[in-house]
């Protein structure tokens, strides 16, 4: 190795790029130099020749001295930030009010401070500075802080798949809130969707909702209207396009009879951000949807932008109003059923890069990099998700608001909030977009714990961090210190044989289920179908085939060793029988799937595939209106009742709130 790539290294090293990693198999893979370059990039570092990289080096260098950049702190806790020369100090909270001030010597000894944001600034004879000071819980809040429960059932689904009498096609917000209450009548304490971000209105090929625009506006495809679109096709697949033609012909009508003074109040107290995100969509009819195709002076918002997008930001101004309304009506009509977490959403891993969250924070985002995963047990190809990531150095110099306000729209509809791929909270894979192997960058864990707690106790939101995949030791461990509970998939809980373990050995501080949207069901994975559709999308051989099946079946016979199933039980029986142990295990919260509960078989997705599986279009074959009459749904409420049901009664009354238009 050249005394140029030991640099190199050094660099990259000092930037958090990891140097190697191992796969899931345990392989060892050592980023090259064309790897470390490329995310030395991505995070602002030009390092292409040997006088890049030493000048690199000596900057950071220099960087290092002086006052630390940030801090966190408990709240409650006095805290003492050593200084070596004489200063006066003035502490300011995020109204930029004047908390404490004083002069020091040896040390700023700072009283005791609730939770929340603060700025420390700090001046002497010759120098002066500030530290972002962020004062977090111990912990986010938990299950019995916000329930008064120590166990509690809910189920999720996919919101988009939900038929009903009026949605003409795709389930609306108020069929979110209609569902919510059918289960919380049922015994359920929340009720989980897929992550509600917005998609975008120009970009009509995207449906996955794992795919957005901006993770902190909400999806306009899922409005309701006064009047509905008629009842959901007959179709086991849902046709987006046609939808969406018919609703947004509907939605421009509507507009024209908006409640202008409710529109209006709103309008005034809503956040710079959305005002920003509707500036986007309206500039995006004109100039098509990646914002980076878009004239130079539009690239970023602004006066420019602004002008552009005209009077027509105002109709997406108000998408955004009737969303989030509908929204707060769903997790209203949730809470009035009985739940007391609600409404369980999902934050997705990262926004598209031509997308509204990227044009509003070009300063923090990561160029010429996606965010992937190496192989794993989800896709045995890895995967490449095609999503952008904010760069840890430019997120920190931004005091970390974009997260801030995204965490703190999201948790304000709801009482439980899953952070999809967690572990990104300790390290993120990059693919260079020049091609370059892909390879691992380190975050800054404490500081975006310190974030999410700060974020969900003012939300009073419980969070569940997904930590499937790779997890390096110690990373559960600080994840539920901070309070945020694991994600536990049943049927991923293996020995070293492949056998999977009895439910009893699920982590008590865990949300449990026994499989996902990228999974498949119960029925599928009994039957092997996603096996099938491995080997029909060209990833398995026919060796390999039977090699899976073969597999799956010393999976189904350790599930009826552990379950005490007979050869013989019927798919309902195992479904039942899986259901129950999952109600009996240690696990704070279980969840169960819509599509288990009503006896669906495929999958809702097959990750890494895009058109050669039909991913976010199949419907729930059980209307709305059907599910609480159902004996399904009457038979999972009595097993998950019998062993984790509610243990204070509320007002069983459902009072839906008005559709605003």
């Amino acid at each position: 190795m050249s005394g140029d790539d030991d640099r190199l290294r050094q660099l990259a090293q000092a930037h958090g790029i990891y140097l190697d990693f191992h796969d899931l198999h345990g392989e060892r893979h050592e980023a090259d130099p064309e790897t470390l370059r490329a995310l030395l990039k991505a995070l602002g570092t030009e390092a292409e020749t040997a006088n890049d990289i030493d000048t690199a080096l000596g900057a950071l260098a220099l960087d290092q001295e002086g006052l630390p950049k940030e801090t966190i702190v408990f709240a409650g806790a006095q805290t003492r930030i050593p200084v070596a020369l004489n200063c006066f100090w003035t502490l300011l909270d995020d109204s930029d009010q004047i908390v404490a001030e004083g002069k020091s010597s040896e040390g700023i000894d700072l009283p005791a401070l609730d939770v929340g944001y603060f700025d420390l600034h700090v001046t002497s004879q010759t120098w002066s500075g500030s530290i972002f000071l962020m004062v977090r819980p111990h912990r986010a809040p938990d299950l019995p802080s916000q329930s008064r429960m120590e166990h509690c059932w809910g189920a999720t689904g996919a919101l988009y798949g939900l038929r009903s009498a009026q949605n003409g096609g795709l389930g609306s917000y108020g069929d979110l809130g209609a569902t919510a209450a059918t289960f919380g009548r049922a015994g359920a304490q929340f009720f989980g969707v897929n992550p509600l971000h917005a998609l975008g209105w120009a970009m009509q090929e995207i449906i996955s909702p794992y795919s957005p625009s901006h993770r902190g506006m909400f999806n306009i495809d899922h409005i309701a209207l006064q009047d509905g679109l008629g009842p959901t096709p007959e179709d086991a697949l849902i046709d987006h396009s046609a939808f969406r033609k018919r609703h947004r012909a509907a939605l421009e009508r509507a507009f024209q009879d908006r409640d202008k003074a409710a529109f209006a109040g709103w309008s005034k107290t809503c956040s710079i951000e959305t005002h920003q995100f509707s500036q986007f969509e309206a500039i995006s009819e004109t100039y098509g949807h990646d914002f980076r195709t878009w004239p130079v002076q539009l690239q970023s918002p602004g006066a420019a932008a602004k002008a552009a997008a005209g009077t027509r930001a105002e109709f997406h101004l108000w998408l955004q109003w009737l969303a989030e309304t509908q929204i707060d009506g769903a997790q209203d009509r949730a809470m009035q059923s009985g739940m007391s977490l609600g409404l369980y959403l999902d934050l997705a891993v990262g926004p598209r890069p031509d997308g509204a969250e990227v044009w509003m924070n070009v300063d923090t985002i990561a160029r010429g990099v996606t965010i992937g995963a190496p192989p794993d047990h989800l896709s045995p190809e890895g995967q490449s998700w095609a999503l952008s990531a904010h760069a840890p150095g430019p997120l920190a110099r931004a005091r970390y608001a974009p997260l801030r306000s995204m965490l703190r729209r999201l948790m304000a509809k709801c009482g439980l909030l899953r952070i999809d791929h967690a572990l990104g909270l300790l390290r993120s894979y990059w693919l260079p977009d020049d091609g370059s192997p892909g390879g691992y960058i380190t975050q800054p864990l404490e500081s975006l714990l310190a974030v999410i707690t700060i974020e969900a106790h003012r939300a009073g939101c419980v969070v569940v961090g997904e930590d499937l995949g790779l997890v390096p030791d110690g990373f559960r461990d600080a994840m539920n210190t901070a309070g945020l509970y694991s994600y536990a998939v049943w049927q991923f809980e293996t020995n070293h044989l492949g056998d999977i373990l009895p439910a009893n050995t699920l982590p008590p501080y865990s949300l449990a289920c026994f499989g996902t949207h990228d999974t498949p069901t119960l029925n599928g994975f009994w039957h092997g179908t996603d096996i099938e559709w491995w080997h029909r999308v060209g990833w398995l051989d026919g060796t390999h085939r039977a090699d899976r099946h073969a597999h799956r079946s010393r999976q189904r016979a350790s599930l009826r060793k552990v379950c005490a199933l007979t050869a013989d039980a019927s798919i309902s029986t195992v479904v039942d029988t899986i259901h129950s142990a999952l109600a009996k295990s240690p696990a704070a919260l279980v969840s169960v799937q819509m599509d288990d509960v009503f006896g669906e078989l495929e999958a809702q997705n097959l990750p890494g595939t895009i058109d050669e599986h039909p991913n976010w279009r199949r419907r729930l074959g059980v209307p709305i209106e059907g599910m609480e009459q159902s004996r399904a749904l009457r038979h999972i409420a009595e097993v998950m009742n019998t062993r984790r049901g509610p243990t204070s009664a509320k007002d069983p009354r459902d009072q839906p709130k008005e559709i605003p238009a």
